[in-house]
């Protein structure tokens, strides 16, 4: 048996961790999905739960590497609220008002916390994979992970009353508009490459640098994805 804080048990605790949140989020989303009383309110305790099993993870390993991953996705979560502004404005195809939150500029106050668990996870998963098949491969696959769970929980967001999406190409037979596909998969493929600075090197201020690239990311892939989808350059 390692010890407690050898390379292999540490990697094998923070993949858990990640695990763990990931399905939290999916079970939580398939229980508030259709009920009546679930709006905003429900999505902010999801975050409450999954942040609180991050920083159980921290405090009891004593993980700098995963608290600069989260530091990682905060700054993704902050730049992002200028992509969801450009969702809500520009294109016009994003509602919040379903949630009836407090709002930050255009997003719910827990929109923020909801991109730095999500940012996280899918960064984790992306680094891990990159040190598994290489740059490319690893990238590509955590672009694919990304544009895969976003259908399931467009679906569960809008029966949960989290936000829904209208005025735009759904994928057939969904509530999932194309466009946000394609953003993620953009989205995806910069997460692994830049969580693994965060994961890896020791520097906070990488670390945040890291995520503000990511959060950059969401505001290009949106654009991309709704001028390919909707027609538009």
């Amino acid at each position: 048996m390692p010890p407690p804080d050898a390379p292999d048990s540490r990697e094998t605790a923070r993949l858990r961790t990640v695990l763990i949140t990931v399905a939290t989020s999916v079970i939580a989303a398939l229980v508030f999905a259709g009920k009546p009383w679930s709006d905003g309110r429900t999505a902010a305790l999801l975050c409450a739960i999954n942040g609180t099993t991050f920083a159980l993870h921290i405090l009891w390993y004593r993980d700098g590497s995963i608290a600069r991953l989260l530091l990682f996705g905060a700054c993704l979560g902050i730049v992002e609220l200028v992509a969801d502004a450009l969702c809500v404005r520009f294109t016009g195809t994003l509602d919040y008002s379903v949630a009836n939150s407090r709002m930050i500029w255009e997003s719910p106050w827990w929109m923020p916390l909801a991109w730095m668990l999500v940012g996280s996870q899918i960064g984790y998963l992306g680094a891990r994979f990159i040190e598994r098949v290489g740059l490319w491969r690893g990238a590509i696959l955590s672009a694919i992970i990304g544009a895969i769970n976003i259908p399931f929980y467009e679906e569960m967001a809008r029966y949960a009353h989290w936000w829904e999406y209208q005025f735009c190409r759904m994928l057939p037979g969904t509530h999932t508009p194309v466009y946000i596909v394609v953003a993620e998969l953009i989205i995806g493929l910069s997460l692994g490459p830049l969580a693994r600075i965060a994961l890896r090197k020791p520097s906070w201020r990488g670390a945040a640098i890291a995520g503000l690239l990511a959060g950059l990311a969401t505001i290009i892939g949106g654009l991309v994805g709704f001028g390919a989808a909707e027609g538009l350059g």
